[in-house]
C-alpha cells in the first residue's frame, strides 16, 4: 500500500507540472479571443505555428501587417492536422494584419 501511494504522489506530481507547462504555454500564445480555452493539442500545435512565424517574422524585412509568412510562402504546406489539406495563412499574420487595418501599430 505504501509503494502505490508513492506511486500516485509521484504521478500527480508529474501531471501537475505538466499541466503547468501547458498553462505557461497557452499564456506566451497569441489568441483570438485572448482568454479561448485551448487543449493540449491545440497548444502544441498553435505553439508549432507560433514558432514558424516568429522565425518567418525574423528571417523577413516585412512588417507584421504585411503578412511576411504568406509572403514568403512559409505557411505553404503547413499541415494543421484537419482532412482539408495544408493551411495556407499564417492565423498571426492574419491578426496582426487585421489589428493594422484598426490602428494597432506592433
Amino acid at each position: 500500500i505504501k509503494l502505490r501511494r508513492t506511486a500516485n504522489a509521484r504521478e500527480r506530481d508529474r501531471t501537475y507540472n505538466v499541466n503547468n507547462a501547458f498553462h505557461h504555454l497557452r499564456s506566451i500564445i497569441p489568441t483570438e479571443p485572448a482568454d479561448r480555452k485551448l487543449s493540449k493539442i491545440e497548444t502544441i500545435r498553435l505553439a508549432t505555428s507560433y514558432i514558424a512565424h516568429l522565425h518567418t517574422v525574423i528571417n523577413t524585412d516585412l512588417h507584421l501587417h504585411q503578412q511576411p509568412c504568406l509572403m514568403s510562402g512559409a505557411c505553404e504546406g503547413v499541415d494543421d492536422g484537419g482532412d482539408n489539406g495544408p493551411t495556407i495563412i499564417c492565423t498571426f499574420c492574419l491578426s496582426a494584419s487585421k489589428a493594422h487595418s484598426n490602428g494597432v501599430t506592433f
